[in-house]
């Protein structure tokens, strides 16, 4: 607490906020108060900071597919906070130099299961397309109700974290049981690998089915 000596025009000495009042021999100073240092981070904390980090990176750019496919699954919570718990607790392998991204396990969208029971895709060059084609558990399809969702087909470049290669997704949508969407991709000036995953949206909101990671492109 900071004292003023001889009423309201005299001299202040003492502590007031974020500064001190320091009265010497040849006239009155004001300094900024020592910060006080913090505790160095433990191995722990630098580890899940670590984890956080690269999750998060990935996450926050693929924020719009995230609310969509995370919207009825998180409710009332955030989808951004479901997602960042979901994939940090299950998406992440540790290595001796750090922590890498399991694609096959990082989910974009959870809800009911995804029916696919097998895939295949096929890029044509010529057109700039990626084809993906499916067949589908068809009592799943009719337990959820999910014959008539419209496809997703998700296309991220994890390596440069999307920096250079923006998300890409289908424009028309096809439903499940069509077993079949394509996406087109712009033509690169050089080679970019794309994670890609598919999973389906009830077409008036409402419900999805989880995110299947399809594999991995380089076009």
């Amino acid at each position: 607490m900071a004292i003023i000596k001889n009423g309201v025009n005299g001299t202040v000495s003492g502590k007031a906020g974020s500064v001190v009042f320091v009265l010497t021999k040849t006239g009155n100073y004001v300094r900024s108060l020592p910060r006080v240092k913090k505790r160095a981070p433990t191995p722990e904390q630098l580890l899940s900071r670590t984890r956080f980090k690269i999750v998060r990176s990935h996450i926050s750019l693929l924020n719009a597919v995230i609310n969509l496919g995370y919207k009825a699954y998180s409710y009332p919570k955030r989808a951004y906070d479901v997602a960042m718990s979901y994939n940090l607790n299950e998406a992440l392998i540790k290595k001796e130099d750090g922590f890498v991204v399991d694609w096959q396990k990082f989910m974009i969208a959870k809800g009911s299961p995804n029916p696919i029971t097998s895939y295949a895709m096929d890029f044509d060059q010529e057109n700039q397309m990626l084809k993906v084609t499916w067949e589908y558990d068809a009592y799943l399809e009719k337990k959820f109700d999910t014959g008539s969702y419209d496809s997703l087909l998700i296309l991220y470049s994890a390596e440069d974290n999307g920096a250079e290669f923006p998300l890409l997704m289908n424009e028309s949508k096809n439903s499940l049981t069509s077993g079949k969407q394509d996406v087109n991709i712009p033509e690169h000036t050089k080679e970019a690998t794309y994670e890609v995953y598919i999973f389906f949206v009830k077409s008036y909101g409402g419900g999805n089915t989880d995110s299947l990671h399809l594999g991995k492109i380089k076009v």
